[in-house]
C-alpha cells in the first residue's frame, strides 16, 4: 500500500477528504490537512538527491522541557514502484542523538514532516508522562478544524518563494494544560511552497512564557552551496 507520509499522522487525517492539489476550504485557501499531507511533495525530487534539515531544541529549563540540541536530518531519494513515489533513507541526527527512522518506501509526501512531529511528541510524552495518542490527537483536531491559513512569502537560500503558512494552537484551551508547565501555548507554524526541494520548508514549535520563551524547536530546508 502506498503511503504518503510516514506513522501516525497520515493514518489519522486518512478521515480527511483527500482532493488533487490540496482541497479548498469555504475561504479559497487551501485546506491546511490536504495541504501537509496529500500533496504529492517528492514528486519532483530527482532520484540521488539528498534533502538536509537543520534540526535546532531550544528550552529555557531543560529539566521541565527537554534537553536542548543542534543536529541535522537528511533524506536520501531513490525511486519508488511508480513515476510519481520515491523510496526515502534517512538519517536521524548524529552521534548519541542518532534515532532509527525509515526506509519509507513509495512515498509522494516529504516524511520530514512526520518525522518531526513524531519525535516531537515522543518528548513530550516522556516528560508529561502522557499518551502519545493524546497530544497526537490534538494536533490531528487543531490541523483539520482550527488552523490558519494564509499565503507567505517562504525564504530559501537567501531569497523568496511564493508558498503558504500553517498555523495552529492545539493545546491553548486543553482541560489539562495546567500540567503542562506553559507548553498549553505552543504555536505550530509550517512554511510550504512549491519552489522548495519536497516543498516544506520549515516547521516550527515555540512556547512563550511571561519572562522567556520555554520552547523553540524546528527543522528548516538547508539549500546546498554553489
Amino acid at each position: 500500500m502506498r503511503r504518503r507520509a510516514a506513522g501516525f499522522f497520515i493514518i489519522a487525517l486518512m478521515s480527511v477528504a483527500v482532493l488533487p492539489e490540496a482541497a479548498r476550504s469555504d475561504g479559497g485557501l487551501p485546506d491546511a490537512a490536504s495541504l501537509l499531507f496529500d500533496e504529492p511533495q517528492l514528486a519532483a525530487a530527482p532520484v540521488g538527491e539528498v534533502l538536509t534539515y537543520d534540526y535546532h531544541r531550544k528550552t529555557s529549563n531543560d529539566t521541565l522541557y527537554g534537553p536542548s540540541f543542534e543536529d541535522k536530518i537528511k533524506l536520501t531519494i531513490d525511486k519508488g514502484a511508480t513515476e510519481g513515489t520515491r523510496t526515502v533513507d534517512v538519517v536521524l541526527f548524529s552521534g548519541t542523538h542518532r534515532q532509527p527512522a525509515g526506509p519509507f518506501e513509495d512515498m509522494s509526501g516529504n516524511p520530514i514532516l512526520s518525522l518531526f512531529l513524531e519525535h516531537h511528541i515522543e518528548v513530550l510524552s516522556q516528560l508529561y508522562h502522557a499518551n502519545p495518542r493524546y497530544l497526537k490527537n490534538a494536533i490531528r483536531a487543531a490541523l483539520r478544524e482550527k488552523a490558519n491559513v494564509d499565503k507567505a512569502d517562504v525564504p530559501v537560500g537567501g531569497k523568496s518563494v511564493a508558498g503558504w503558512r500553517v498555523r495552529i494552537s492545539p493545546f491553548k484551551d486543553d482541560p489539562n494544560k495546567a500540567r503542562m508547565n506553559g507548553l498549553d501555548t505552543m504555536t505550530y507554524q509550517f512554511l510550504v511552497a512549491k519552489g522548495v526541494p519536497g516543498e516544506i520548508a520549515d516547521i516550527r514549535v515555540t512556547a512563550v512564557g511571561s519572562s522567556a520563551t520555554l520552547l523553540d524547536e524546528g527543522v528548516s530546508y538547508e539549500t546546498k552551496s554553489d
